[in-house]
């Protein structure tokens, strides 16, 4: 499925064979960060990465750049079709040399784009987005329950944790760095 996929908004996005070739799709987390050099967000659905050609040992030559592309592996068939046209995008923008980053998932013009290009409805990609969301949320708490909640003596703000924090916090809502004046206290634990 997810190379019908591909090749059908790969073509929608007229996204160059040359560039084609050049692009690594995986599944796999830990693959991607091998990849890329950096660990994946729990929450992410997909991802897309553009890595810079590199020097070979000669020196004389380089290696290409290379489009990579995270898809999660358990979404429902529509989220996984969405997935897919969203990161192609972001990889079509790059080929046109008019990378862009995210505003706010879901109502920005990435997700207007995505919007056309799927003929899907902005609302039903939100509604589909917060469905995905909810999900990962609940399948990362039943690995990982919060059993921590710290709070702030100044502004009473909670800050959720599934571990004890291992130095001294203060509330980034009332200073962004470290002061000793909003440093938390355990509020409930197990």
């Amino acid at each position: 499925m997810i190379e019908r996929w591909l090749a059908h908004y790969a073509q929608k996005l007229q996204l160059p064979e040359a560039e084609l070739r050049l692009l690594a799709m995986t599944q796999d987390r830990q693959e991607f960060a091998r990849w890329t050099g950096k660990r994946l967000n729990s929450m992410a659905l997909g991802c897309y990465c553009y890595l810079l050609p590199r020097k070979s040992r000669s020196h004389q030559e380089q290696s290409p750049h290379r489009h990579l592309i995270f898809i999660e592996p358990d979404m429902q068939p529509l989220s996984l079709e969405v997935t897919i046209a969203h990161e192609l995008i972001h990889m079509a923008d790059r080929v046109n040399g008019t990378p862009r980053r995210h505003r706010h998932h879901g109502y920005d013009a990435i997700a207007a784009d995505e919007a056309a290009v799927t003929g899907h409805s902005m609302e039903e990609l939100r509604t589909l987005l917060h469905e995905e969301s909810e999900l990962r949320e609940r399948l990362r708490r039943e690995r990982r329950p919060i059993r921590y909640i710290y709070a702030c003596p100044q502004c009473g703000k909670s800050y959720p944790r599934t571990r004890k924090y291992s130095q001294a916090v203060s509330c980034s809502a009332c200073d962004k760095s470290y002061n000793p004046q909003f440093r938390l206290f355990l509020a409930k634990e197990p």
